[in-house]
C-alpha cells in the first residue's frame, strides 16, 4: 500500500523519547541496514512481496536510493553520478522517484529490476519527480515547464502525457491520478478528465484505490468520498483510507479511526501522544503510541512492535496489505535505520 510520508517523518520522532514498551508484538522487526559508509536510511514502501524501495544517506546530505529485497543485501539503484531518492516500489519490484543530473535539477527517474535507470522525459520540461508507480507500470509525478511545475502521467512505456499545472502525487491501479491542480486537490481519470476535491491551499495526505481521498482543508480534516466531501471538524488530521470504509489519522493528539461517511464520528485507538498513519483493507491500522511503532487490528486491539536492539525510538512509514510494516528506529545519536515489521 502506497504511503507518502516524506522525510518529514523522521523529525517527529527524534523530538520526544519515551521507555521502551513492555508488549512486544508476535512478529519480528529486522534492520535493513544502509550503504557501505552511509550513517542512515529510510524505508519509503514496500510490494505485497515485502520487497522495499528508500533511501540510503551519509553523513552528510548524501542520498541513494535503494531497493531491499527478501533474503537479500541492500541494492543501490544507478544514478546520473550525483543523488537519487526512491518513492515508490511496484509488484515487478520497478521504483520510482528522482535522480540529480549534472545541472543539480532532479529528473524524474525509473529503475528496472535490475537497477538500471531510465530517466522519463517531459517534452519541454527542465526537471522533475516521479512520485507513484502502479502495477501495470503507470507513474505519477510532476515536471517543471516554462517555470511552472505541471502534474504528469507517464504510461508503462515512458510515454507523458502532461495533465495541467500542478503535481500528481499518486496513481491508482486503475490510472487515476491523485494530486493537486494549481494547488486545489484533484484527480484525473485515466480519460484525462478532472475533478477538484477542495479549494486551494488543501492538503491530499492519503488515498485508496477507489480515488477517495483524505487530507485537510482551512485546519480540519477532510474525507472525499467520490464527489461528496466530509469534514472531520478542527484539529483533526486524516492520514489514510482504506477500500473498506475507514479513515485513520489523529484528533486532539491522539491515534483515532473514522467510518469512511458523511457523517462519521472519531474512534479513539489510544491516548495522546499518538497517531495513525496507515490502514489497509483488511482494517489493520499502523502508527505510533509516544514514541514507538504500533499496529491495531479491525477490532481496536492494540499491539506495540517489537523494538530493534539500542534504539530509542521508532516510526511507521508505510503498511502493506499483507499486514507486513516498514518504517525507522532511531538512536540517541541522531542517526536512524530502516526497518521492517513482518
Amino acid at each position: 500500500m502506497k504511503n507518502t510520508l516524506s522525510l518529514l517523518f523522521v523529525a517527529a520522532v527524534v523530538v520526544t523519547t519515551l521507555s521502551a514498551p513492555a508488549a512486544q508484538a508476535a512478529v519480528a522487526v529486522q534492520d535493513l541496514g544502509t550503504l557501505p559508509g552511509d550513517v542512515r536510511s529510510v524505508a519509503q514502501d514496500i510490494n505485497e512481496a515485502g520487497a522495499i524501495a528508500g533511501i540510503s544517506m551519509g553523513a552528510g546530505v548524501s542520498q541513494h536510493a535503494v531497493r531491499w529485497d527478501p533474503g537479500s543485501p541492500i541494492r543501490k539503484l544507478n544514478d546520473l553520478g550525483f543523488d537519487t531518492v526512491a518513492f515508490a516500489i511496484s509488484s515487478q519490484r520497478t521504483v520510482v522517484g528522482y535522480a540529480v543530473d549534472a545541472a543539480n535539477r532532479t529528473q524524474p527517474a525509473r529503475w528496472d529490476f535490475s537497477g538500471a535507470l531510465t530517466v522519463l522525459t517531459v517534452p519541454g520540461a527542465v526537471s522533475g519527480v516521479a512520485y507513484d508507480i502502479n502495477d501495470s507500470g503507470v507513474v505519477a509525478g510532476s515536471a517543471v515547464i516554462n517555470g511552472v511545475s505541471h502534474a504528469v502521467v507517464w504510461d508503462s512505456a515512458g510515454v507523458a502525457t502532461v495533465l495541467g499545472e500542478g503535481s500528481g502525487q499518486f496513481v491508482t491501479g486503475a490510472g487515476t491520478v491523485i494530486g493537486y491542480s494549481g494547488d486545489q486537490p484533484a484527480r484525473w481519470t485515466d480519460g484525462g478528465g478532472l475533478y477538484v476535491y477542495d479549494n486551494h491551499g488543501a492538503l491530499v495526505l492519503g488515498h485508496n484505490q477507489a480515488a477517495d481521498a483524505v487530507g485537510t482543508s482551512g485546519g480540519e480534516g477532510v474525507l472525499w468520498l467520490g464527489r461528496r466531501r466530509a469534514p472531520l471538524g478542527q484539529d483533526t488530521s486524516p492520514r489514510d483510507i482504506s477500500g473498506t470504509g475507514w479513515a485513520v489519522g489523529v484528533a486532539g493528539g491522539r491515534a483515532v479511526r473514522w467510518e469512511a461517511s458523511e457523517f462519521t464520528t472519531a474512534q479513539p485507538l489510544a491516548p495522546a501522544p499518538s497517531a495513525a498513519s496507515d490502514v489497509n483493507d483488511a482494517g489493520v491500522i499502523a502508527g505510533t503510541v509516544g514514541s514507538w511503532a504500533a499496529t491495531w487490528d479491525a477490532a481496536g486491539a492494540q499491539t506495540m512492535l517489537p523494538v530493534l536492539p539500542g534504539s530509542n525510538r521508532s516510526a511507521v512509514s508505510g503498511l502493506s496489505e499483507n499486514g507486513q510494516v516498514i518504517g525507522i528506529a532511531g538512536f540517541a545519536d541522531g542517526t536512524w535505520r530502516a526497518v521492517v515489521w513482518r
